[in-house]
């Protein structure tokens, strides 16, 4: 998953309504980009399964989805908790950090970092 495509999918967890989904433009808004890059990174997520369209066409998680968000917002914390305590930067700058950092692990590593922080 991309850096871009976890801030939209954190973003459609934050805005998502269980009955009606949630629209490109509201994600857009969201996220402060345009539509149509929301619209691109969708049909990549689509093709991913971490999101579906409803019989209304706007975006859903799948379980799929859900399960992968949940690992890498454990991930993130980890990381933006540690990088905030031994870096010092601020919490906003830590939070991107961990978002670009999450997504550049292997699955291996993000696995046994789940791991760890378990432990």
């Amino acid at each position: 998953m991309t850096s871009a495509e976890l801030k939209y999918m954190i973003a459609i967890e934050e805005i998502y309504d269980e009955k009606n989904g949630v629209k490109l433009i509201d994600i857009a808004t969201r996220t402060g980009v345009s539509k149509v890059s929301v619209y691109r990174a969708v049909e990549r997520m689509e093709k991913n399964g971490y999101i579906e369209r409803n019989e209304k066409n706007k975006v859903v998680l799948t379980e799929y989805g859900k399960n992968e968000l949940a690992s890498y917002k454990d991930i993130m914390s980890f990381l933006q908790k540690n990088i905030e305590k031994y870096c010092g930067v601020s919490e906003n700058i830590a939070y991107n950090d961990a978002i670009c950092v999450a997504c550049a692990l292997s699955e291996v590593s993000r696995e046994r970092l789940n791991d760890l922080k378990r432990e």
